[in-house]
């Protein structure tokens, strides 16, 4: 194996490995409680029809998972509002009759524009991912300026809590030092984007925008989930990464898929629909850095859980365009990476020469 041509074809054994565990159980803590606080309080009150907009504002809580609090603070302020944004601009989105096509074109620019500030920024997680999701997301379903002005305020709202919830640990820190042994006092340090800053906005750009475009010929629903898939393979460094993401998101998704249909058979709702959301996604979040793949397992029925909050639909019909999407996504992701090499070790051929 040369330089020239870096493998990229991933092993089992990469699927299978776990990284060492860091603390892992607070992010998941956090994250479920900014998820669960909103999703109660719209449920008591009745407004669970919000519940999409609370739960991508609570998506805030997992940038900074082991920072300090006050850098932690700061890069969930810049990424709460970016959040906002995208919740917006898919709403406004959904106000057209002609969402379905707009929503396309719109993604894949936003994608790029929130690329270059997440390298900017050098947001943890790194691209655009969350952003594109709530932007699509929302975006799917027609709304009112009424029912958009609610959901901007539930997701304001959530956002807020995920930034308490984020920083509310210094005060547990200060006011007992000798009870509970602070973990996040050493700075954390992240090094600046590699080369090709642009390269991977127009990468991301073009994988929303053709993920997005092939649900819409073949009339598949939620082209979204192709858009998030292409967009999360895209989400790491290296041409092999990419490809073992794009890997690691199907195999978990195809496995989640069952435990989602064995889930939705019992028809969860209220309560019951918010508890197995947050037990999901601390789940997600426990071994999302840990092991990709296992992460995919819990994330996929909460993504249909959520969908089936929203209102009732057929599990197998769910299932099927969730998988399809899926593969739509990561392997438009194989193909952009593939072209991305191959230009590399043609420019590196021309310099050698």
């Amino acid at each position: 194996m040369t330089d020239a041509a870096p493998r990229l074809t991933p092993r089992w054994r990469d699927l299978l490995e776990f990284r060492p565990y860091d603390r892992d159980h607070w992010a998941a803590l956090r994250v479920a409680l900014a998820i669960a606080i909103p999703m109660v309080v719209l449920w008591a009150i009745g407004r669970s029809d919000l519940a999409l907009y609370a739960v991508f504002g609570a998506f805030t809580s997992v940038y900074g998972r082991n920072f300090p609090h006050f850098s932690r603070l700061r890069l969930q302020a810049i990424a709460g509002s970016v959040q906002f944004a995208s919740l917006a601009v898919g709403g406004l989105i959904a106000l057209s009759p002609a969402r379905h096509l707009i929503v396309t074109v719109v993604a894949a620019v936003w994608a790029g524009a929130c690329s270059l500030l997440a390298d900017r920024v050098r947001w943890v997680p790194p691209g655009p991912m969350f952003q594109v999701f709530a932007l699509a997301a929302v975006a799917s379903g027609a709304t009112t300026l009424h029912e958009l002005g609610a959901g901007l305020l539930a997701g304001a709202s959530s956002i807020a809590c995920a930034l308490l919830i984020g920083f509310a640990g210094r005060v547990l820190w200060r006011k007992g030092p000798g009870l509970l042994h602070n973990p996040y006092t050493q700075p954390i340090v992240i090094p600046p984007p590699t080369g090709g800053v642009v390269q991977r906005a127009v990468a991301y750009a073009v994988g929303a925008a053709v993920a997005g475009v092939i649900p819409l010929l073949i009339g598949i629903g939620h082209p979204y989930w192709a858009v998030v898939a292409a967009i999360a393979a895209l989400s790491v460094p290296s041409g092999y990464h990419r490809v073992l993401r794009a890997t690691q998101r199907f195999v978990g998704t195809m496995i989640g898929l069952g435990l989602g249909a064995a889930l939705l058979a019992f028809h969860p709702a209220g309560l019951w629909a918010i508890l197995l959301v947050v037990l999901l996604q601390a789940a997600a979040e426990l071994f999302v850095v840990r092991n990709y793949s296992l992460a995919m397992i819990f994330l996929t029925p909460l993504v249909l859980v959520i969908g089936e909050m929203a209102g009732p639909q057929p599990v197998g019909e769910l299932a099927w365009q969730r998988g399809v999407e899926t593969f739509i996504g990561v392997a438009v992701a194989v193909v952009i990476v593939l072209v991305l090499e191959w230009r590399g070790r043609r420019d590196a051929e021309r310099s050698a020469q």
